[in-house]
């Protein structure tokens, strides 16, 4: 049986360029340990469903995949760019959400609100102001506890009755 030249050199498909790309025998190697790696990583999550025959053009970067499909109960990402692009990619008239001057005047409205609670809130109960600005960062129970001085548990109480007793005035 004949052996052609190019079944010994080593490939990697470059998606971007939809190209062949030759590269050394430890450059593949490392490179399909990396995209293996997270191929399989983004299967398990259900965020990527490329077959095993198209395996080859998996190179890592699944934001830009065409076989990049997003589990029914993945949180949704909003933001002002994404509204933006995707004005602009259906044409619409309206480049964004944010040119209805009512909806703009009600979130600085909101926003001054909110600000203003958030101030007397400080002045009254500062301990209760820190545990909202520890929840704003996102910070773990046990960061945020180590951050006030206090044990955790204690920490769970005090965060439940302030968003208890917020929900009940607002």
């Amino acid at each position: 049986m004949k052996t052609n030249e190019n079944q010994n050199t080593p490939v990697i498909y470059y998606r971007p360029l939809h190209q062949w790309i030759e590269v050394t025998p430890e450059q593949k190697r490392d490179w399909e340990r990396f995209v293996g790696a997270a191929r399989k990583t983004k299967q398990r999550a259900g965020a990527c469903c490329i077959p095993y025959k198209k395996s080859y053009k998996c190179d890592g970067l699944c934001e830009t995949c065409e076989f990049r499909c997003i589990p029914k109960d993945a949180a949704q990402h909003l933001s002002i760019e994404v509204e933006m692009e995707n004005a602009y990619e259906n044409g619409a008239s309206r480049t964004s959400f944010l040119a209805d001057d009512r909806l703009t005047t009600e979130i600085n409205i909101d926003s001054m609100i909110l600000n203003q609670l958030l101030t007397e809130l400080r002045g009254t109960d500062p301990e209760s102001y820190q545990i909202l600005m520890l929840l704003a960062d996102g910070q773990s129970e046990r960061a945020s506890a180590e951050r006030l001085h206090m044990p955790r548990n204690t920490f769970v109480y005090k965060r439940n009755q302030l968003l208890k007793r917020l929900k009940e005035n607002f």
